[in-house]
């Protein structure tokens, strides 16, 4: 066996610093393969297979044979092995020392220390190796164990070969070291219910630790990529100093709750950034991609991670394990046992409460930010972007209650802009930002593409001041609401509630269009017949949903023709009537809370109970446009694109036909179409003769002397 012995440790590298870590470990193994072989060895004639299958190792069949025949007596046996065991970890140390002292890695060593190895279980650890390095140590194990598919080392063989006995059972404690070996094992090094080596330790080992962890749903972000928040850092300090100042050996639970994009992983990043230390987010939603006994041996390979790395654990999307409440509870009590600190985020209207139970349990909520943070941000993520014109960053915060992720989703989209234009505009930085917004609400209103300006806008002067002053109350809610304090004396109502009260035609839709234009805000036109319904309820469920996936943009809602559900509150004779009174105070209550603009319309006030209107912010009477508003209208209801005769009499139009703007706009388009038939120009004919169907449809009698001077185009 000495000669074995020289054969596996070379006399003549003794003391030799190890040139890589790889040397190192196959050191290690030979120590295992030589204690193995001196095992065999005990069992002279009870090995009833060839020695020929292990011609392979260092040890010749002669030599093996040699030994079995001059076979020792097994306490011999065992006395000689660990004098020779003793000598091959002495020649390990005298190649280990100096690498170890100038800081080279081992990844050997590492994994002693970190997982807090016994002599014992370092050994089963490399004993489990062994396959994996050289798959012809799996016909080793099978041979040992008698079974041929069992080419990995059981508990018992793993004790045998340590304790140097044929009999597990005479080991001294056996059953109470190998639960405790087991317990120890399947947390440190074995997949959870096998014995079975992990795959990432594995790698670890064998690459020295030069790979990064390759697990579905794991990220592992090391510090140094974040620097200070431009929002929030003072919390993300305050909980970077809680977890510091924490002495306690039960691992700490943070629970982070906000809506997507509000930056809980930027600011689990900023926190372990703080405090110098990794951290590894793993998506819980791999969940159902996975088997049970998949997803639980994933968890203890990410734990084993966290300690490689001595990092935290952050569970994202928690939400996605909710229903399943014993797997969450897994999950959390499998992240505790690696992780001292194991960060949780989900959703804002997550409860955690039947959770959080016996646990170490911090939650916090992350708001989408305030308008001077939001500003903050706007200015942030502006800085740099090649703009064609001035982006005020509080018009931006004012008119989108946006979460940091959407306000860099809108930049980012933007610059790519850069590389077509050359510069990004206003309109196009808020086209980009409508892209960062995912809601449903087509399923109960449509979008109107709002093109019309100020100057098309055929409206008296005190009701178009009341329209910008609607207007300048978004653009400036941040001064008032934030630097001026009304934020502290008013908790809701901070949106704006108007209604436009008029006949058909007379420019309701058209300035609710101006205003949703001079803002840059999309609009959206509720369509009451989807939303009003005869079961008790459903209406407040419907408006409910409007408001909400409003919210997501902060879109005006153009409720048009309102009258069916503004109507006079009516005495309450049976259900329905109660359930109608109940459904217009909602309607109410929903403006008031919402926070972006609602816009009403009704044909006639009167309907409308005057008790609604202290509740609304703006009541716009719409009037029937006399001759000079007429003529305004007609003078600017052709594009000047058009081919116009200049004969065409906008006057006398004005003064002829007592019609809304509505119906100027009906006959300047059929008339548009008329002469681009003939491939002219528009002339007075075709106006004349597009007015008269448009009078015709309202159910006017109208003579052709009633058309005057131009009666005779109508022959």
């Amino acid at each position: 066996m000495d000669t074995i012995f020289n054969m596996l440790f070379p006399q003549d590298l003794f003391g030799r610093a190890y040139a890589s870590h790889e040397e190192y470990l196959v050191d290690l193994l030979k120590k295992n393969m030589l204690l193995i072989s001196s095992y065999l060895s005990s069992l002279g004639s009870s090995m009833q297979q060839p020695l020929d299958k292990f011609k392979w190792m260092v040890i010749t069949p002669g030599q093996v044979r040699a030994a079995l025949e001059d076979a020792p007596e097994l306490k011999k046996a065992k006395e000689q092995t660990l004098y020779r065991m003793g000598k091959a970890d002495f020649y390990i140390k005298s190649r280990l020392e100096k690498p170890l002292e100038k800081g080279e890695f081992f990844a050997v060593e590492y994994l002693k220390e970190v997982l807090k190895l016994s002599e014992l279980e370092l050994f089963c650890l490399l004993l489990a190796l062994m396959p994996r390095y050289d798959e012809r140590f799996s016909k080793v194990f099978a041979f040992l164990q008698d079974e041929a598919g069992r080419t990995t080392p059981d508990y018992d063989l793993m004790l045998k070969l340590w304790h140097f006995e044929k009999d597990a059972n005479k080991i001294p404690g056996y059953h109470k070291m190998r639960r405790s070996l087991q317990k120890k094992a399947e947390m440190a090094f074995f997949v959870p219910g096998h014995v079975d080596l992990d795959n990432r330790l594995c790698e670890f080992i064998l690459q020295n630790g030069s790979t990064d962890l390759e697990l579905n749903g794991a990220t592992t972000c090391l510090p140094g990529k974040v620097g200070p928040l431009t929002v929030m850092e003072e919390e993300a300090a305050s909980l970077a100093t809680l977890i510091s100042d924490d002495v306690s050996s039960e691992a700490l639970y943070i629970c982070l709750k906000a809506a997507g994009g509000c930056g809980r992983r930027t600011r689990v990043r900023r926190v372990a950034e703080l405090l110098e230390t990794p951290v590894i987010f793993f998506d819980c939603r791999v969940s159902s991609e996975m088997k049970r006994e998949e997803f639980l041996a994933a968890l203890y390979t990410l734990g084993r991670e966290a300690v490689l790395v001595q990092g935290m654990l952050a569970l994202t999307n928690f939400d996605a394990l909710i229903e399943e409440l014993a797997t969450a509870k897994m999950v959390l009590s499998v992240a505790g046992m690696f992780s001292g600190v194991v960060f949780v985020l989900c959703g804002e209207d997550t409860v955690m409460a039947t959770l959080s139970e016996n646990l170490r349990w911090i939650e916090f909520e992350i708001p989408i930010p305030a308008k001077a943070q939001s500003i903050a941000l706007w200015t942030h993520y502006l800085d740099g972007l090649p703009l064609t014109e001035q982006v005020l960053p509080s018009e931006m915060a004012n008119k989108f209650s946006f979460t940091p992720g959407q306000i860099a989703g809108t930049v980012q989209t933007a610059h790519r802009l850069v590389l077509y234009n050359g510069g990004v505009s206003v309109r196009q930085l808020t086209e980009a930002a409508y892209q960062q917004v995912s809601h449903k609400l087509k399923e109960h209103a449509t979008l109107i593409y709002a093109k019309h300006t100020w100057d098309q806008l055929v409206l008296g002067e005190s009701e178009k001041e009341m329209l910008k002053n609607a207007c300048d109350q978004v653009r400036f809610k941040h001064i008032v609401y934030e630097k001026w304090g009304f934020d502290k004396r008013i908790s809701y109502g901070k949106g704006i509630s108007m209604l436009f009260v008029g006949p058909p035609g007379t420019g309701k839709t058209m300035a609710a269009q101006v205003v949703a234009n001079d803002l840059g805000i999309e609009m959206y036109k509720v369509d009451l017949s989807q939303v009003v319904s005869k079961y008790i309820g459903e209406t407040e469920k419907n408006l409910n949903q409007v408001f909400t996936e409003a919210k997501k943009s902060n879109a005006i809602l153009l409720f048009d023709e309102t009258d069916a559900i503004l109507g006079k509150r009516t005495e309450v004779k049976d259900s329905h009537d109660k359930n109608a009174n109940l459904e217009t105070a909602y309607l109410l209550q929903k403006m008031e809370e919402y926070d972006g603009i609602t816009v009403m319309t009704t044909n006639y006030k009167e309907n409308i109970d005057s008790a609604f209107f202290r509740r609304i912010s703006y009541v716009i009477h719409f009037t029937f446009p006399d001759t000079a508003a007429r003529q305004c209208i007609w003078d600017g209801i052709y594009p000047k694109e058009t081919p116009m005769d200049v004969d065409v009499d906008f006057g006398y139009l004005a003064s002829q036909f007592e019609i809304t703007g509505g119906s100027i706009k009906n006959i300047a388009l059929v008339s548009a179409f008329m002469a681009a038939k003939e491939d002219g120009k528009v002339e007075m004919r075709h106006i004349i003769k597009a007015a008269k169907y448009e009078l015709e449809k309202q159910g006017k009698i109208m003579l052709r002397d009633d058309y005057g001077e131009y009666g005779y185009l109508l022959r």
